[in-house]
């Protein structure tokens, strides 16, 4: 067994591993805008004038934003929808996203089956 097996998953080689590689990309950005896109968002539409005083046990006033926005206001079947987005949607979505790549790698495999 002289030969060198090389794996590099920023260098793929053939077209197996590329076509895999790409699909994980893909994936991993959908993931990466959906978590921390809403975040980002949540951020920007939250309202700067809504804040709140808190006096520490030290006599210490300190002044927060309370970060309040449409998305946080709305309802969605029963839960604020910035939190059934983060707690449920986002599950979803990475059950559907693992769904999506053990289809794609399945068909993958068949084709280079075949060859």
């Amino acid at each position: 067994m002289d030969k060198d097996i090389n794996i590099n998953f920023f260098k793929p080689v053939g077209d197996f591993m590329k076509k895999d590689v790409a699909m994980k990309k893909k994936i991993i950005i959908v993931w990466f805008v959906s978590v921390f896109g809403f975040l980002l968002l949540l951020k920007l539409v939250a309202d700067p004038n809504d804040v709140v005083q808190l006096t520490l046990s030290t006599g210490e006033v300190i002044t927060q934003v309370t970060g309040k926005s449409f998305l946080t206001e709305t309802k969605f079947l029963g839960f604020p929808f910035h939190y059934w987005y983060s707690s449920q949607f986002l599950i979803a979505l990475f059950i559907f996203l693992c769904y999506i790549y053990c289809k794609f790698i399945d068909k993958l495999e068949s084709e280079h089956e075949s060859k």
